[in-house]
């Protein structure tokens, strides 16, 4: 059996000390934690990880989407809580494009030429 997570907020006085004791109750339901890694085995950020509940086991076209995440730097996820004795399928997507910068600058030729004088992009190069 867990503990279910307990919040709770208190407003410290000048110099108080404050001794507490925090009584965690029983918690039955569970939490589903992963990492999402890619092809290079690097955690990868911002994949949408899709979680669903498998309705009828039997059959694989029975999933009902109940939430969704996405992964954080670490490739990190977390859902929950999750009812005990359920069963959940989880289905992840990212986009693995790669960007990159192509900067396309003028050829010169003759007719670039201004009274002896490179036009302003020939005078880049």
């Amino acid at each position: 059996m867990g503990a279910k997570l307990v919040k709770f907020s208190i407003k410290p006085k000048e110099n108080e000390q404050i001794d507490a004791i925090i009584k965690v109750p029983e918690e039955r339901r569970s939490v589903i934690h992963g990492v999402v890694l890619g092809v290079d085995d690097k955690p990868v950020k911002d994949a949408v990880v899709k979680l669903f509940i498998l309705k009828d086991p039997r059959d694989a076209n029975s999933l009902c989407p109940i939430s969704h995440t996405f992964t954080d730097d670490c490739g990190q996820f977390l859902f929950g809580p999750l009812c005990p004795n359920r069963e959940y399928v989880i289905k992840v997507w990212y986009n693995a494009v790669k960007f990159t910068d192509l900067i396309v600058h003028p050829k010169c030729d003759d007719e670039c030429l201004d009274g002896g004088h490179l036009c302003e992009p020939c005078e880049r190069e």
